[in-house]
């Protein structure tokens, strides 16, 4: 199985003796404040082993790893189902969740993978899946950056050009893919096998044109001018352009995914009283609006927005317009027969001209 290449694991525990309880937990790369990990740490009197990964196959391996045992994890709302249906997560109570009532409601939809009213998540943050691009580089070269689509990646011509600087997108299946059926004309989650064949075309077309699928190295590079376009989560692209003027982030005219990444109790956890108390920290509203302001993506509780800073708030590429919002889609679970097609879809367009390429394994998400 691919093994993310930024994959590591930092131990918060320093100031506390060896008797005190541990609470492992397994969140994406540079997501939340380490601020917020030690000040847990220090309220409670605990130790946090905090490991990180890049992509979903990075998540995987180590989920699997022998002796696990993570007590919290951070899988992306459409991913919350599958878990759950393979008896992985623990149903969450919501008598122990403290701020289940703050929810932002529309946000909250994402947290019922089934029609029996049990949750297995709690959001943690959302954002858009767009394109970060080097505004100098592309006007130079001819391309107009008033109006930024899904073409940059997917039009010939286009493509041509943005090639030549470089073109980083995020090692997912389903978001790629997701990409290719919009710009396209379908729906993100549309299952019918003609749409997912023209969409996957689309991608075997465009492929061979794409440097790298890395989910961790697009944004340092977008920073130091390797490449000039990214598909990437909007956060990680918007805190690099404070590093480099140069880089803007856009949710693509045709639309693009709405995520939501949740934290979750796995059913082997061995602390699952101190990851409801960790969960419930997280989400409580200064801490929530602090998160925010380090990661610069949304924070889905209400009362953490009264922390969050105002520029954050009113910058559009973090809270889209009601406009740009009607335009998003959420990605949805799908059945095997449509996971299997597009799982071959996704083989063939990263396998494609001829390059050498790692196959990804479709066993677990």
């Amino acid at each position: 199985m691919y093994k993310a290449l930024a994959l590591f694991t930092v131990l918060l525990c320093g100031a506390f003796s060896a008797t005190a309880e541990t609470l492992r937990v397994l969140n994406w790369d540079d997501y939340i404040d380490p601020e917020i990990l030690t000040a847990f740490e220090k309220k409670y009197k605990v130790k946090v082993e905090y490991s990180t990964f890049d992509d979903i196959e990075g998540m995987a391996d180590q989920l699997f790893a022998n002796d696990s045992n993570f007590d919290v994890i951070f899988p992306t709302s459409y991913l919350v189902s599958r878990m759950a249906e393979k008896d992985f997560l623990e149903p969450l109570d919501k008598k122990s969740l403290k701020y289940f009532s703050d929810i932002n409601p529309v946000i909250g939809k994402a947290l019922y993978p089934n029609n029996s009213g049990e949750i297995y998540s709690f959001p943690y943050m959302w954002g858009t899946t767009g394109i970060g691009y080097n505004a100098k580089k592309l006007q130079q070269m001819g391309i107009d950056t008033s109006k930024i689509s899904w073409s940059l990646l997917f039009d010939p011509k286009t493509l041509e050009k943005t090639s030549k600087c470089g073109i980083g997108i995020l090692n997912d299946r389903d978001e790629i893919l997701g990409a290719a059926l919009i710009y396209k004309g379908y729906s993100l989650n549309s299952a019918d096998p003609g749409n997912l064949k023209d969409a996957g075309q689309t991608l075997i077309d465009s492929m061979p044109k794409v440097r790298y699928r890395n989910s961790g190295q697009y944004k340092k590079d977008l920073i130091n001018n390797d490449i000039c376009v990214a598909v990437g989560y909007s956060g990680d692209i918007l805190q690099s352009t404070e590093d480099n003027p140069d880089i803007q982030y856009a949710i693509p005219s045709e639309g693009a995914n709405m995520w939501v990444d949740t934290m979750a109790i796995p059913k082997n956890s061995r602390n699952k009283d101190l990851a409801y108390k960790f969960i419930n920290f997280l989400s409580s509203p200064e801490i929530a609006g602090k998160n925010s302001n380090y990661n610069a993506y949304p924070t889905p509780m209400l009362g953490g927005k009264q922390f969050v800073e105002q520029e954050i708030l009113d910058n559009p590429a973090i809270y889209p317009p009601a406009a740009v919002e009607a335009s998003l889609e959420q990605i949805a679970p799908v059945d095997r027969k449509t996971k299997r097609l597009k799982h071959r879809l996704w083989v063939k367009a990263i396998c494609s001209g001829g390059r050498w390429c790692t196959v990804p394994s479709d066993a677990v998400f």
